[in-house]
């Protein structure tokens, strides 16, 4: 099959450091070249694929450029085109090749053939008959430890629908240690709600972002890890991120939350107060039964398997 794969204009692929839709781009375009199939790629310069790349021309936030520039250079006999765009601009503008549009937050996309990335997703912002496909990741990218240090990390974007301030509070009510890992989305937020909290606490820390083996370790080393979600998060692919490494993961149970972690009910948290209280008293899940459950559930494999199937239904119906 020839595919054409659109990545957003920001970040490469895959990202140094945060990027959860490069990363998955990233995992998706290796593995289907590695089954045969002829795929280009489009995305920032100095992406690393292989696949074959086209480079966009123009860099960040102007993702409205990215359907003329597809149009311009995409190769013959395209059977489909995969559209990763926060706004599905590709999919927006009906071009003449069949096009499925993946949407990565949570909005609706006008688009004819679009997957979200969870039923909970789908059923609130998608249409009949759209279908939903979870995120996966190659558990070869992901280092495993059984021996963990004594923190609890937050990794992800700092801003408050992520509930940082909640990740905080937990530490402070359990009196743990905690890492923060992020880059800084709303720095009114972060300069008025975390700043502060971090002056009080030294057992709290922000680190930025991290990416590489720093990444890795606090992945991997991290007694348990936070996910404090206050919004319909679509998926959240650092919590199988963590799992995969043998870290177990508190999450509020908002958005995919219930579906991501149904393999581990006892994770699931309804309130601040009791994710506080699991962090101090839970009995956790070892390692290896953690990363079992990611091996089982969502791998990249298992991503690719159901695309390919979608990718048939479509071209299907085009003809």
């Amino acid at each position: 099959m020839k595919i054409a794969l659109i990545s957003p204009d920001y970040l490469p692929v895959p990202p140094i450091k945060y990027g959860g839709i490069e990363r998955v781009v990233y995992t998706l375009a290796e593995e289907l070249v590695s089954r045969g199939h002829d795929v280009t790629l489009y995305a920032p310069i100095g992406s690393q694929t292989s696949a074959r790349l086209i480079p966009y021309l123009h860099h960040g936030h102007d993702m409205w450029q990215i359907p003329s520039f597809v149009k311009l250079t995409l190769p013959q006999h395209i059977d489909i085109i995969h559209d990763h765009t926060q706004l599905s601009v590709v999919g927006q503008k009906k071009l003449a090749v069949p096009t499925l549009c993946t949407i990565h937050n949570p909005l609706h996309n006008p688009v004819k053939h679009a997957v979200y990335l969870s039923r909970r997703h789908k059923d609130l912002f998608g249409h009949f008959p759209d279908k939903y496909v979870y995120n996966g990741l190659n558990p070869d990218e992901y280092q495993f430890s059984d021996q963990k240090d004594d923190y609890l990390l937050y990794m992800g974007s700092i801003i408050e629908y992520k509930g940082v301030h909640h990740a905080i509070e937990v530490a402070n009510r359990s009196n743990q240690k905690l890492v923060i890992a992020g880059p800084i989305y709303d720095y009114n937020y972060f300069h008025h709600q975390i700043s502060p909290l971090l002056m009080v606490n030294p057992n709290v820390q922000y680190i930025g972002e991290v990416g590489g083996q720093e990444r890795q370790n606090l992945l991997k080393k991290a007694r348990c890890m936070l996910f404090p979600t206050l919004c319909e998060e679509p998926f959240g692919l650092v919590m199988i991120e963590a799992l995969a490494c043998g870290t177990p993961v508190l999450a509020l149970s908002n958005g995919s939350v219930s579906e991501v972690m149904s393999g581990f009910p006892n994770l699931i948290c309804h309130t601040v107060d009791q994710m506080a209280d699991k962090a101090m008293h839970e009995i956790l899940p070892s390692p290896d039964e953690l990363r079992a459950y990611v091996l089982n559930n969502f791998t990249t494999s298992i991503m690719t398997d159901r695309y390919l199937e979608i990718y048939e239904q479509v071209i299907n119906e085009e003809v």
